[in-house]
């Protein structure tokens, strides 16, 4: 058992790390395994940030309450009239709301929210229920995982605390340039700080997948076509996780390797949003190899024979600045070397070299090659590989 204080814990630093703390708990709480966050900002949510099953009783909407000053630090009965309002709006019709603050629990608006459900009762509609941050912890901390995961050293077990949550929408990192530079310099010191800390990363599709899986299973029958129709989109969904799981994998490596995180704090300032946005992009891209009306320049690893080249496709404007560039440092530095990556333009360099080099890499350890073979033969020295065209 937990030994966890939870007035020791201070909410999480963003709204999402929140939501993402609330779904955990929530599909603990009821063993709901396709609980689902629903939507994304700036879509028409109808009050409703997850969606769950409690039992027999579907669908269980949760509001994540939002400010725009965070944490959220009260909670007023019309803020929880509001979203009430907003909530019947919600399709299929919910059987349960809950609103769940960052706020400290408070007698008053619990009893209000209980006031809302027996007038709901005489009208056929949901039950209501205010959740404050002191009891969201005590329900998080009854499960040791939820605990680990948000909580770190502070809980019982493994300390594995989540160090941030990222969210993509139509192929697109939902962080702006300043955002994702402060969010990766952050990555950096937290695994710095929590080796074994978590990264999760998200598709609005995929969440939207899962709750279609969800709604088709509570309302569909199980005849063979409603079990195929299921599985297709399950098989959907699996493409879209693998694809999450490759973002994480290769932002662990990125932000916890002892090498490339000093060399993302080094080009933070300029280069690493760029960077990062168009690994993670790419990673997600489902035509990432349609190639037509592209150019290529192949990438040859440092050490000659331990790794095949590998093709990086682009505009060919772009390959007419690579030219342009080398042009140039010649002129500069006459006799000097211009064909190593390092030497690439640094809107290439980061937009499509590296990039490519991460997925190259990621690969090879999927396979099964160790990180410290893949170090072993200069494979994450990226400045020292070449091009040719």
């Amino acid at each position: 058992m937990t030994q966890h204080v939870h007035f020791e814990q201070a909410p999480p630093r963003s709204w999402d790390q929140f939501e993402e703390l609330c779904a955990d708990t929530f599909q603990e709480e009821w063993q709901d395994s396709t609980l689902v966050r629903h939507g994304r900002t700036g879509q028409t949510q109808h009050g409703v940030d997850i969606v769950g099953r409690d039992g027999a009783n579907w669908p269980v909407g949760i509001q994540c309450k939002r400010k725009s000053l965070w944490p959220v630090s009260e909670v007023t009965t019309r803020d929880l009239d509001d979203e009430v309002e907003k909530a019947k709006n919600f399709k299929p019709a919910l059987r349960t709301f809950y609103l769940v603050s960052t706020a400290p629990d408070d007698q008053p608006l619990q009893e209000h929210a209980r006031l809302i459900t027996e007038r709901h009762q005489k009208e056929g509609l949901f039950d209501v229920a205010i959740i404050g941050w002191g009891e969201l912890v005590r329900r998080a901390t009854r499960h040791q995982h939820v605990a680990a995961k948000h909580f770190g050293p502070y809980s019982s077990g493994a300390a594995s605390p989540l160090l941030a949550t990222w969210r993509a929408s139509a192929g697109k990192l939902l962080l702006e340039d300043r955002e994702l530079r402060i969010a990766s310099r952050e990555l950096i010191h937290d695994l710095g700080d929590y080796p074994s800390g978590r990264i999760v990363f998200r598709q609005t599709e995929s969440e939207n997948l899962l709750f279609q899986i969800k709604e088709r299973q509570a309302t569909g029958g199980q005849s063979l076509d409603d079990r195929e129709a299921v599985l297709e989109l399950r098989d959907k969904l699996k493409v879209l996780r693998d694809r999450e799981g490759a973002v994480i994998e290769g932002l662990m490596l990125l932000f916890g390797h002892k090498e490339l995180k000093d060399y993302i704090r080094i080009v933070s300032e300029q280069h690493a949003p760029l960077l990062v946005r168009s690994f993670v992009e790419q990673s997600i891209n489902p035509d990432l190899w349609n190639v037509t009306g592209l150019e290529k320049i192949t990438l040859h690893p440092p050490v000659f024979g331990e790794m095949d080249p590998l093709q990086v496709f682009m505009p060919p404007a772009d390959i007419e600045a690579i030219f342009a560039h080398q042009r140039n440092l010649r002129k500069r530095f006459p006799g000097h070397a211009t064909n190593n990556v390092g030497e690439l333009p640094d809107d290439i360099r980061f937009r499509h070299a590296v990039p490519a080099m991460i997925r190259k890499i990621l690969a090879k350890m999927k396979e099964g090659v160790p990180l410290e073979e893949i170090e072993r033969d200069k494979l994450l020295d990226w400045w020292a590989w070449r091009f040719t065209f």
